[in-house]
């Protein structure tokens, strides 16, 4: 019996055309596990499309056929639809529908809360990032890895084990790591551009945002906010929250970290999470998902009232560990 990763890799070869569709708000392992498979497709012949309702971050403009990444979902029915990191087909944004209207749908994801969605489900939350996953895809589609597509499925991993850091880096992970190092691709070239190349508007940004900062009595949760008036006054970009959430878990004392993002689409909240207190189980509550220690949902209302309710939500969860 074929592996899902087989599966996939026989639907793909046989498909004239594939969409690769990232999640809203794409991160670097959603970016470059979907960019891999799209340039392992090319390579054998089959015409593939990557699209993000949001676009390319500036960090990651430099991937291997970032620049081709489309806003806006192609006419027609797509062959495969492969939905990369999307726990729903809601996360898709814009591309749902075209998702929807593939021929096949396949549901690539590692998030702990996918819905099991698609005609192929391949949902393996071992996996430490999807380029993992993807990897495993490019393999039995016997494609030929070149430094482009290592680039990008390196990308994938150390952003999403936060430069190995995170507890979900394993032996697995550092041994494709190393052989995507061997292929050419370059630690050092993400974290420069990740997480060592800020615009001046972040760094304002990143110091409106620690200034709204609150912790609770307990000194056990952390949050703060981000505004529209707050990035015009800053001169910052919505990208330019990444990272923030993450510095308030850094607190000593702090279980979790909370960001309520302002946006024309409703409050953005993220989620960051010490063991044991979980992260995607807060969000679930709102319809949202993502890891134990990361996770993150779409609220609407009032700013004050989604504060209040993510915080009773925290409470409880945060009760659970007590």
């Amino acid at each position: 019996m074929p592996t899902l990763p087989e599966t996939i890799a026989g639907i793909l070869k046989s498909s004239p055309d594939v969409l690769i569709v990232c999640h809203v708000g794409p991160d670097g392992d959603c970016l470059g596990g979907s960019l891999a498979l799209a340039l392992g497709c090319e390579a054998l012949g089959i015409r593939a499309t990557v699209g993000s309702a949001d676009g390319v971050p500036e960090a990651y403009l430099a991937l291997p056929g970032a620049s081709r990444v489309i806003t806006v979902p192609p006419e027609g029915r797509p062959g495969a639809g492969v939905a990369v990191e999307c726990s729903s087909l809601e996360r898709a944004g814009a591309f749902a529908e075209a998702l929807r209207q593939s021929r096949t749908v396949i549901n690539i994801d590692h998030h702990l809360s996918n819905t099991g969605y698609g005609n192929v489900v391949y949902w393996d939350t071992s996996a430490a990032a999807v380029g993992e996953q993807i990897y495993e895809v490019l393999r039995a589609m016997g494609v030929r890895l070149t430094e482009p597509m290592a680039q990008c499925l390196l990308t994938a991993i150390v952003t999403d084990t936060g430069s190995f850091r995170f507890p979900n880096t394993t032996a697995k992970t550092l041994r494709l790591a190393a052989e995507l190092m061997d292929l050419g691709a370059s630690v050092h070239a993400v974290v420069e551009r990740v997480y060592e190349t800020r615009t001046p508007g972040s760094l304002r940004l990143t110091g409106a945002a620690l200034r709204e900062l609150t912790l609770s009595a307990d000194g056990r949760v952390a949050w703060t906010v981000v505004t529209p008036q707050m990035l015009q006054t800053a001169g910052a970009a919505t990208e330019d929250t990444t990272g923030l959430v993450g510095m308030l878990r850094q607190i000593r004392g702090v279980k979790l970290a909370l960001l309520f993002e302002v946006t024309p689409a409703g409050i953005r909240v993220g989620i960051r999470s010490r063991e044991p207190v979980r992260s995607h189980v807060i969000a679930e509550t709102f319809g949202g998902g993502g890891h134990r220690g990361a996770a993150g949902f779409t609220a609407q209302g009032e700013l004050d009232d989604v504060i209040a309710r993510t915080l009773a939500a925290a409470e409880r969860e945060l009760r659970v560990h007590a």
